[in-house]
């Protein structure tokens, strides 16, 4: 079952809509398509096929793209990292192929759509985002947008092409909403597997995919068929639209087009990720000041890179000052590095890593003491 902002609005979050129709032709370049991936990127596997993450609004509405779009870069990271906890129980590894910046962020397109009545209606965000030529057959398109005229809404789109859009509206913008409608593009879930529902969903609890999506205790009422452990599964008993290895004979061996798990959307590439779990503001601080703590949480065992982002036009600059994981390894910048330079240390599937951060004089290049919580 979702949980948060998406629960209280089920009846919207996971409406399946009519999917708009795809070009036949070979699709023009997308306008704000993100830079190729650096070689260090999930993804950089040769594949082609994206998902493309676009932060939507209307030419009324407030830009808060400057804002947001490290929110949505760590929204869609979170559902990748969701995606490859998923896939290793049953024996992969697993990752969305984003289209990403050279930085290995996950590329955020800003639009604006053609008019502010346009941000009030899924098919009208369609119709507007393929005139602007957003309708690439090799590529899923995840739209934050800027209304509260729905939670969340869907295309249930095929596998292994697009275009296909998922939307995520202002009041529900939040990982477990996004991997929610993504992952009805991806295909999930057919009505046919055994936990499935007419209206693309499950009832085997608890699971991303899964609530009563017709409202009537009598036809599809949630069950608790899965281990609490796993309430943020994607498919949490492996047998309704998920899974990397699925054993013979069972109804995803027997249905691979219904296996999200399969989806050339998704690749095995699974190199350097780490998902931002904690506050990324940090207020500002002359030298000798109190540093600020942030988390950074890694999916498995990598070694994680701990990336400070500053706000612009400040005199101050931000800096990892030190790094701890919840094993005890620590990491403190030794004499010499600048401060601001990058803090490594290997961890751990699922190590909470504690990033000490400080502000301090950018022309001083100077700043906190490097001392342990």
């Amino acid at each position: 079952m979702l949980s948060g902002l998406l629960g209280a609005a089920l009846a919207l979050a996971g409406t399946v809509v009519p999917s708009s129709t795809a070009s036949a032709a070979a699709p023009p370049a997308a306008a704000g398509a993100a830079a190729s991936p650096a070689a260090a990127c999930i993804g950089d596997d040769g594949g082609t096929k994206k998902v493309q993450v676009l932060y939507v609004r209307s030419p009324a509405g407030a830009d808060r793209y400057a804002e947001m779009a490290d929110d949505f870069n760590q929204m869609a990271n979170q559902v990748g990292n969701v995606v490859n906890k998923s896939a290793l129980k049953t024996g992969g590894e697993l990752n969305i192929r984003y289209a990403r910046n050279a930085d290995c962020s996950v590329g955020i397109g800003n639009v604006v759509v053609s008019s502010t009545t346009n941000i009030m209606d899924f098919d009208a965000i369609v119709r507007d985002l393929e005139s602007k030529g957003y309708d690439r057959t090799d590529r899923k398109y995840l739209v934050f947008a800027q209304t509260a005229a729905f939670c969340g809404l869907a295309a249930r789109g095929t596998f292994d092409s697009g275009p296909s859009y998922a939307m995520v509206g202002t009041g529900c913008w939040s990982w477990n909403a996004a991997g929610h409608e993504l992952l009805h593009t991806l295909g999930a879930v057919n009505p046919d597997a055994p936990h499935g529902t007419p209206g693309g969903h499950c009832w085997d609890d608890p699971d991303i995919m899964c609530y009563d999506d017709d409202g009537k205790p009598a036809t599809y009422p949630l069950q608790d068929l899965c281990p609490k452990a796993f309430g943020d599964d994607i498919d949490c008993n492996s047998d309704d639209y998920f899974s990397a290895h699925p054993p013979a004979g069972t109804w995803l061996a027997d249905h691979p087009r219904s296996n999200v798990a399969k989806s050339p959307f998704l690749t095995t590439s699974t190199k350097y990720h780490v998902l931002y779990t904690g506050e990324k503001t940090v207020a500002t601080a002359r030298a000798g000041a109190t540093a600020y703590v942030t988390k950074y949480q890694s999916e498995a065992g990598w070694t994680a890179k701990a990336k400070v982002v500053t706000s612009s036009g400040s005199p101050f600059h931000s800096s990892v000052l030190a790094v701890r994981t919840s094993a005890g390894t620590r990491y403190v910048p030794p004499a010499g590095v600048p401060r601001g330079s990058a803090a490594h240390v290997t961890i751990d599937m699922d190590t909470v890593l504690d990033v000490k951060l400080c502000q301090g004089n950018a022309t001083a290049k100077s700043g906190c003491t490097a001392t342990w919580w």
